[in-house]
């Protein structure tokens, strides 16, 4: 399975008209994989191009993180800006 997931960040980025790197699939992948697993999926492709195509139809997208860090992002900036809030209140107070 976690194999699965490399072959489709391959895919990925063969669809952007770039050729699959150890370097370009780690960073495509949206969870954390072993080092030997992304090899092994790179090996696979190489001697069979062919299998990257068999996994598009029942594969998820892959690169769905942006939004969730844009969504933890504004929750940090309204965190800070009541703490700066407090402190303003607190600092008045003395």
């Amino acid at each position: 399975m976690s194999q699965q997931i490399a072959l489709i960040a391959i895919k990925a980025l063969l669809d952007e008209n770039k050729q699959p790197t150890l370097a370009l699939v780690k960073g495509k992948l949206t969870t954390r994989l072993p080092m030997p697993t992304v090899i092994a999926a790179l090996n696979a492709f190489k001697k069979d191009p062919s299998i990257v195509e068999n996994l598009v139809a029942e594969a998820p997208p892959v690169k769905e993180a942006p939004k969730a860090i844009e969504q933890r992002v504004m929750e940090l900036e309204s965190q800070v800006q009541l703490l700066l809030q407090r402190i303003e209140q607190l600092e008045a107070k003395n």
